[in-house]
């Protein structure tokens, strides 16, 4: 299997056909869903989900990059990811940046930070584009956190914009910059690298 972005704790690799067994599991599940895609009746068939991904089963370009999320420990699938380009400009500049782990025993272990950061390598470092996206019910707190811890701020709030459990929820829309990403990183990088220097030298 092709690894297509590797970190320590999970990889990314492309999506193939014999992992929706798994993916129709996992978006037919009342809570996953609610959290993935703030639409917890969702259900759909094995044949519409084949559908719905044929063409990054073909290799074909969608603007939308389909990945498993695999525990490295296991080559466990535990989730997916996804890159949605937005092509509605000449120049592709943006991506909406999402992922959902299905597996609950993967929840809580850093597997979805870091799912996220390898996604936002992609984006800027090998995509070259000008802004991430994340959006998600205002009420996903763990969702809203984790986009904040990783830089994102929050850009727009859409009141009353899905429905779901008897109720309306806001949409929170929280977007991220090139040079932001970039700043966080490089800060990111010169405190390890102090880290390991004072390890070094300690007596």
């Amino acid at each position: 299997m092709i690894v297509l972005l590797s970190g320590m704790l999970v990889v990314l690799r492309a999506l193939e056909r014999e992992d929706l067994t798994a993916m129709h599991k996992w978006q037919n599940d009342e809570e996953i869903m609610r959290l993935a895609r703030s639409f917890p009746d969702h259900v759909i068939s094995k044949e519409a989900l084949e559908a719905e991904f044929a063409k990054e089963l073909k290799g074909e370009d969608t603007g939308r990059r389909a990945y498993i999320i695999e525990e490295k420990s296991t080559r466990k699938p535990v989730g997916w990811a996804t890159i949605r380009i937005h092509q509605f400009q000449r120049k592709m500049t943006a991506a909406d940046v999402g992922l959902a782990l299905g597996e609950k025993t993967a929840w809580n272990k850093g597997y979805g930070t870091e799912t996220a950061r390898l996604l936002l390598d992609e984006v800027f470092r090998q995509l070259n584009l000008h802004r991430a996206e994340w959006w998600t019910f205002s009420e996903n707190n763990v969702s809203v956190q984790l986009a904040k811890k990783l830089g994102f701020k929050e850009e727009a709030r859409l009141r009353d914009a899905v429905f779901f459990d008897n109720r309306y929820h806001d949409l929170v829309v929280l977007g991220l910059l090139k040079q932001e990403f970039e700043s966080i990183r490089a800060a990111s990088e010169t405190s390890r690298d102090k880290t390991t220097v004072s390890y070094l030298q300690s007596p």
